[in-house]
């Protein structure tokens, strides 16, 4: 929730600011309203044969709050797709290195057969057992 909203919404309020605020100490406000104008009319005659009355009426009147939320809303948008897509294919990734490990299987560990001990082990009392003597033949006597 935080990664889809919280943080694609601030980034696009930060961008907004931005735009409105500083973006005209560094270029004057008519000209930034005149590059988006200009981006907006090349894209449109890129793309379209006649211009669409949206294109047509949001550069009729644009100005910097126009442009200030229109920066905003995309960015906020982009990053919110990039968070899916990334998401996603973090998922399929996690999905394909599961599935890897359960395809390899565990190699199955036969257990040992039992060790014949020595009935003078088996039998004696706790504290009289004597390590390493008696496992062989020849210390049997």
């Amino acid at each position: 929730m935080f990664r889809l909203l919280v943080v694609p919404i601030s980034i696009g309020v930060l961008a907004f600011l931005f735009v409105y605020f500083i973006a005209p100490v560094i270029v004057p406000k008519p000209g930034i309203v005149a590059y988006v104008a200009e981006f907006t009319l090349y894209l449109s005659n890129s793309y379209f044969e006649t211009m669409p009355p949206v294109i047509a009426s949001y550069i009729a009147n644009l100005n910097l709050v126009m442009v200030a939320l229109t920066v905003g809303l995309l960015l906020t948008v982009v990053i919110q797709l990039v968070v899916i897509i990334g998401g996603t294919f973090i998922r399929i990734i996690k999905w394909i290195v599961s599935y890897l490990r359960k395809g390899r299987g565990e190699e199955v560990v036969q257990d040992l057969s039992p060790i014949d001990l020595d009935p003078r082990f088996m039998g004696s009392s706790p504290g009289k057992k004597i390590l390493g003597r008696g496992l062989d033949t020849i210390d049997r006597n």
